[in-house]
């Protein structure tokens, strides 16, 4: 593929996404068509279906392309303690408020566990080492997938209490609840 062929796509690929989320504002994604989804990107179903299978595959793109996000502002925060990565993955969703709201709205918060649990092994190589990655190998899938499924089942709840406390404020309170001796 050339590489005006690969912009195209990858524009392409953003109005799909785009278009998704603006139709999810009025129709639950269940409902939503391929053709929906196409004539709100001004594109082709025959577009549609070289760029993706389905629109579940529509939204990891999308998810895709957030965690990619997120996992760059931990590197530009530089990131290097466990409860730096939650603050900033906290922060980050805070920023995208909206989406959230949309994704409970859809019943498709649980569909991000999946995205950042894959993304983990990344994030924990960079905060760590290679080396640690290699020495923990066989127990590190179940280490992060504890840690990545409280933070999302935290994110969860936070969601369904609409995000009234500040990401701040609730990482806060979760550290010092983990330090309290009478908790």
């Amino acid at each position: 593929m050339n590489k005006t062929n690969g912009k195209i796509a990858k524009q392409s690929k953003e109005k799909i996404a785009k278009a998704l989320l603006v139709i999810m504002e009025q129709y639950h994604f269940k409902e939503i068509t391929i053709t929906q989804i196409a004539q709100e990107a001004e594109l082709s179903r025959k577009t549609f279906y070289r760029l993706f299978s389905d629109k579940e595959e529509v939204l990891t793109y999308l998810f895709d392309n957030l965690y990619t996000e997120c996992f760059a502002q931990m590197k530009e925060r530089k990131v290097q303690h466990y409860w730096d990565v939650v603050q900033c993955y906290f922060d980050f969703w805070e920023a995208h408020n909206s989406l959230l709201t949309l994704l409970k709205k859809n019943n498709l918060l649980t569909f991000l566990f999946e995205g950042y649990y894959q993304y983990s092994f990344e994030i924990f190589e960079y905060v760590r080492t290679k080396e640690i990655v290699d020495e923990y190998s066989s127990t590190l899938p179940y280490m992060l997938a504890y840690s990545v499924g409280g933070m999302h089942s935290m994110l969860m709840k936070w969601v369904e209490e609409d995000m009234k406390i500040p990401s701040s404020l609730l990482i806060e309170k979760l550290k010092n609840g983990f330090m309290s001796a009478e908790i």
